[in-house]
């Protein structure tokens, strides 16, 4: 990279433009979206439900089926203190029992943007939701087999998220079995 330089550039989301020479001859331009990082989580409570969040989601004008979750920006917060502010906000659920589970990117071609998965277990609800001026969101326990076919049926179709719940399937079996 010969150059690089903002072309747009506010508090949600930067737009750079990279000036790239390809095999020390062809030169071209490449574009790179900045996105704040993102905490998401799988919220069990001692029944091995999970939290599932209904959203409505401006951009493709859907009501979302996903997990809480929210952003932060890289250095300034940890994401694992992200997800302990996000699950309170949302839910006003509280864990003791966290564990990082993965971390994703979401378009990697274009996007430095990351989703970090944590899995709280035996959460309970300490309080109200206390959510952000421009979040609408509902949220409810479901078992967590529920959640799996709603996956495979595509109505949770957000990639990252999808991606997160067959993984915990796979890895934790006995998170799909109701206690």
């Amino acid at each position: 990279m010969s150059k690089k330089e903002y072309v747009f550039d506010s508090k949600w989301v930067k737009v750079r433009k990279d000036y790239l020479t390809i095999n020390d001859e062809k030169q071209t331009d490449y574009y790179v979206v900045e996105k704040m990082d993102v905490a998401l989580i799988l919220a069990f409570n001692e029944k091995n439900e999970i939290i599932l969040v209904r959203e409505y989601k401006y951009p493709v004008n859907q009501i979302m089926l996903g997990l809480p979750g929210g952003t932060f920006v890289r250095g300034d917060e940890d994401p694992l203190e992200a997800a302990k502010r996000e699950l309170k906000e949302e839910t006003g659920c509280e864990s003791e029992e966290w564990a990082f589970f993965t971390k994703t990117y979401e378009y990697p071609t274009k996007d430095i943007h990351e989703s970090y998965f944590y899995i709280a277990k035996n959460c309970t609800q300490t309080s109200e939701q206390d959510l952000d001026e421009n979040e609408e969101l509902t949220f409810e326990w479901v078992p967590f087999q529920y959640v799996i076919n709603k996956v495979i049926s595509n109505e949770v179709n957000h990639g990252c998220t999808a991606y997160a719940l067959l993984r915990c399937a796979a890895i934790y079996p006995d998170m799909l079995k109701s206690v």
